[in-house]
């Protein structure tokens, strides 16, 4: 695990005309860099032919650019993201604040992968179709809860200021709250939030912006404990206001216009269909492939992934489950600080009954800081230090599963 620096805003609408947040939390929030790097592994369109050298590679990539040695700040290599394109740049800023927005989900709203359903906007199920309006603002991701459904807003910004945290809000994330309101209360005051990254010379640091209300009350519902730690340079932003202008869309007394349902008969979808687009210029799959239900365009993603990927070996198996895929340098730019293995499972290691993935913590406490690991589903994501040994298939077993 690695961290960010956080701080944590609750606001609210002043007489309707003034926005006013307030600083209720600060710290620090841990990052898996293994999650950050799975969840970006299955940005899929299920429309495209996918390869896993291409997934290999970006997952790579973006470690070129992020890391830090376990349980410490997380970093950015400042003098090569200045020196790439803005298309480089844009692409590890986004891949970052998709990650810590998950982060800050699993902290605050105490979501659990696997637990808890997640859709992406993009991509909802069949079921959720008539309830979002497919036109105009949307969120990123939609995390499900035992008290209901949270939307969650992801952006990664690049801040060359000498601190990283502002002491004011900056107009993209005053216009960006605007139309979050505005949406919210189209959808009859939908719980959203808001988590902005920002990497540049002084560091990586978040803002995550929660609305006033009372289903979700910081300190009791909320887990506001993950953002009491002191941290140093502790910034004196205290209270932000901004006037709210009104020449943006406000709700009229109008549900929005439902989309089209398309065909699904399952209730959640895999999170290859969940997550952002990066391969638009990929060739597309054949027509009767797009015909399937998400669940089973996702599975025909997931078999693709498994067929191109490398052998690993006879021995490589998790839970008696074959694997493929192989271990790589993660650094492209210089000497190698991490390894990474993207790796693809035969079959979910869950559909047996005799095997149980144990939780985030456990995982974290059994891999003792040695490597960073996540599973889900059929894709499984390792990071490991180049100056530690590699986890044999027998270790990232007892860390991922619990005794059978």
């Amino acid at each position: 695990m690695n961290t960010v620096r956080a701080r944590v805003w609750q606001f609210r609408l002043e007489r309707k005309i003034q926005v006013v947040a307030t600083v209720v939390g600060r710290g620090t929030l841990a990052v898996s860099l293994a999650r950050l790097l799975h969840i970006n592994a299955m940005a899929c369109d299920l429309r495209k032919v996918l390869d896993y050298r291409t997934r290999q590679l970006e997952v790579r990539l973006l470690l070129s650019y992020l890391g830090g040695p376990g349980g410490n700040t997380l970093r950015l290599d400042h003098s090569a993201f200045a020196a790439s394109s803005r298309h480089i740049r844009g692409f590890v800023s986004e891949c970052s604040g998709l990650g810590v927005l998950t982060a800050a989900s699993e902290a605050i709203f105490a979501w659990q992968h696997g637990a808890h359903d997640l859709h992406n906007f993009d991509a909802l199920p069949r079921q959720l179709l008539w309830e979002y309006d497919a036109k105009g603002v949307r969120p990123d991701l939609l995390f499900h809860l035992p008290k209901g459904p949270v939307a969650g807003e992801a952006r990664g910004r690049y801040r060359g200021a000498k601190k990283i945290l502002p002491k004011k809000p900056l107009r993209p994330q005053m216009d960006r709250l605007r139309e979050l309101a505005n949406w919210s209360s189209v959808h009859d005051d939908h719980s959203y939030f808001m988590s902005w990254l920002y990497i540049g010379p002084s560091g990586v640091a978040v803002d995550i912006f929660l609305p006033a209300d009372p289903r979700w009350e910081w300190g009791t519902d909320l887990r506001a404990a993950a953002f009491q730690a002191d941290v140093e340079e502790q910034d004196d932003a205290q209270e932000w206001r901004f006037p709210l202008q009104e020449d943006l869309p406000r709700w009229r007394g109008q549900r929005p216009s439902p989309r089209r349902p398309v065909p699904d008969d399952t209730e959640t979808i895999g999170i290859v269909d969940e997550m952002p687009r990066f391969d638009a210029f990929a060739p597309a799959l054949p027509l009767d492939v797009l015909e399937l239900d998400s669940q089973e365009r996702a599975a025909r993603v997931i078999d693709s992934l498994f067929r191109t990927a490398p052998d690993a070996g006879p021995d490589a198996e998790l839970a008696g489950i074959p694997v493929r895929g192989t271990w790589a340098p993660a650094d492209q730019l210089g000497d190698a600080r991490y390894e990474v293995l993207l790796g693809v499972l035969a079959e979910p290691a869950g559909e047996r009954g005799d095997v149980r993935r144990v939780d985030v913590k456990e995982r974290l406490a059994r891999a003792e800081g040695r490597f960073d690991v996540c599973l889900d589903g059929r894709l499984l994501t390792v990071v490991r230090p180049v100056a530690a040994p590699r986890p044999d298939w027998m270790q990232l077993e007892r860390v991922l599963l619990a005794d059978r």
